[in-house]
């Protein structure tokens, strides 16, 4: 060693914190003579005043680390860094925390890898439970070494817990999100694009609508511009399904391709005798996929432009008007849709669904899970889905949503990113699709799954039309819903003001006007933030 640098320096420079440490600089010098530390360093005093003999002894050189690696170690140090730069400004925290860190991970050297990602999802009962749950038996045989501790959520819960936990800084690794949500919460999500190549994922192989049809449906459900947010998991299209059986005994024609909303009326009056608690429609009030892709197909829009951010309301137009009138309507006017204040005494007899009750004849809604209506029903009756009918207009509009898994940033922390990404890109894949495709909860986003026997081929209980499923879904006149930061508590406000025009508490038009000014007064504030 240069002689400038002597032991009575590095001693001095250490501020003699321990024998241990002053042992091991020595021995990285090439000095082995003991007798060094006694002239050098009061043993005692070091001891007492600075460091235990009796720990440093425990944990770092006899139990944690071998003296031999400690050494190789330090001897590395000292060559790559200059050596007053270390007796300045390592030192202290090699004794207090650089060696410490070092003895916690040779304890545990599997830490990282073994760390059990945290797994939200919403997909915990029915139909959708028995496909997430023999899914994840298989990705278990097939990755015996990821572990994951499943949060299991009902739907309405997971909404308002997700928003507290990122809020807080407590959310899962893994978790799954709808489009709305997804673009609330992007920059607390990982980008997943530069992990599609090491994991061997082709993105062509899913059917993304964003990407499917530019042109046509305005959602960002999984990417945020050429960031990749999520891995794809399923899709929901609207439509309307019918009592068979009930069509056939009512003398009422199979319906087709060409019905109208005056054509369904009539047919509504065929269908509905009140003595017997039947009715040709139920309207429930979720608008997304019922009252909504009217006011679509009748000239309306969710907004008055397609700017980002959304700038006005566009459904409180005439179109949109006459679209929520003639919905609205169907209870209080023609008396041939079921009064939702009714519901409950008249329809539901053990069952949770007015429609799996058979006294329904027909209704809009989700024809995207008809797994989860052939559970409901059982076998009290034929069923299938129907084309929509057309407006006015003349035009039919489709509401579409999609759902992904998604990374959070908490994944870096757990060290659980490689391992969530196995995890998502497994049920993004065609294995797990085609559970989703036997199971039938909900449209499964691998293309050659969607267009296999596999989903389309008929099964008991099941609508014969699963291909009218997949044309509403693959439909270039999709209606894209139009995230936006901010659009999940657009659409509260949209929903609370419009539910009493359907539950017969107030008037269709001034429903819609009250919806108008509340939605258009939140966009003004999100644009002056």
């Amino acid at each position: 060693m240069n002689g400038s640098i002597t032991r009575r320096r590095i001693m001095a420079a250490l501020g003699v914190g321990s024998v241990g440490v002053t042992a091991q600089v020595l021995a990285a010098c090439g000095e082995s003579t003991p007798t060094v530390v006694t002239k050098e360093v009061p043993v005692e005093k070091t001891i007492i005043k600075e460091v235990p003999v009796e720990k440093i002894v425990e944990k770092i050189v006899v139990k944690e680390v071998p003296v031999d690696k400690i050494v190789v170690k330090t001897e590395t140090v000292i060559k790559e860094v200059p050596v007053d730069k270390i007796v300045i400004k390592e030192v202290p925290k090699i004794i207090e925390k650089t060696v410490i860190k070092e003895v916690v991970k040779e304890a545990a050297p599997a830490a990282a890898a073994t760390t059990p990602i945290r797994f939200m999802n919403y997909w915990a009962a029915g139909t959708r439970w028995e496909t997430m749950k023999a899914g994840l038996e298989e990705f278990d045989k097939r990755h015996p070494e990821i572990q994951y501790k499943l949060e299991k959520l009902p739907p309405g819960f997971y909404r308002d817990k997700v928003n507290i936990m990122f809020a807080a800084g407590t959310i899962g690794d893994v978790l799954v999100l709808n489009g709305a949500r997804m673009r609330e919460f992007s920059s607390m999500l990982l980008t997943l694009n530069d992990l599609l190549g090491t994991h061997n994922i082709n993105i062509d192989d899913y059917l993304i609508l964003a990407r499917e049809y530019p042109d046509k449906v305005d959602t960002e459900n999984l990417s945020v511009g050429p960031a990749l947010k999520g891995m794809p998991f399923m899709s929901a299209v609207n439509g309307w399904v019918y009592n068979v059986d009930k069509f056939e005994a009512d003398g009422v024609g199979n319906p087709g391709a060409d019905a109208t909303w005056d054509s369904q009326t009539e047919d509504g009056k065929k269908l509905t005798d009140p003595e017997k608690n039947h009715y040709g429609f139920h309207n429930g009030t979720g608008g997304e996929f019922r009252w909504l892709p009217l006011i679509s197909a009748n000239g309306g829009w969710l907004f008055s432009d397609k700017k980002r951010p959304a700038t006005s309301s566009g459904f409180n137009t005439k179109g949109g008007q006459e679209a929520f009138q003639w919905y609205v309507d169907l209870a209080y006017k023609h008396e041939v849709s079921v009064p939702l204040g009714e519901i409950p005494s008249l329809l539901f007899e053990g069952v949770t669904k007015p429609f799996a009750t058979g006294k329904i004849g027909m209704e809009p809604g989700g024809i995207h899970g008809p797994g989860g209506r052939k559970l409901r029903v059982g076998g009290r009756f034929t069923w299938d889905n129907m084309p929509s009918p057309k407006s006015p207009i003349g035009e039919v509009r489709y509401s579409t949503n999609e759902l992904g898994h998604f990374i959070s940033h908490r994944a870096e922390d757990h060290g659980t990113v490689d391992a969530s990404m196995t995890l998502i890109s497994f049920i993004a894949g065609e294995y797990f699709q085609g559970l989703v495709a036997d199971g039938r909860g909900a449209i499964p986003m691998f293309r050659s799954v969607i267009n296999s026997d596999r989903y389309l081929g008929f099964q008991p209980g099941m609508p014969k039309s699963m291909d009218l499923i997949r044309d509403n879904f693959l439909s270039p006149d999709l209606y894209g819903l139009h995230f936006f930061d901010g659009w999940a508590q657009w659409w509260n406000m949209l929903h609370d003001e419009m539910t009493p025009a359907i539950t017969g508490e107030m008037d269709a038009m001034e429903a819609m006007a009250n919806a108008a000014a509340a939605c258009d007064k939140h966009l003004k504030s999100l644009q002056a933030e």
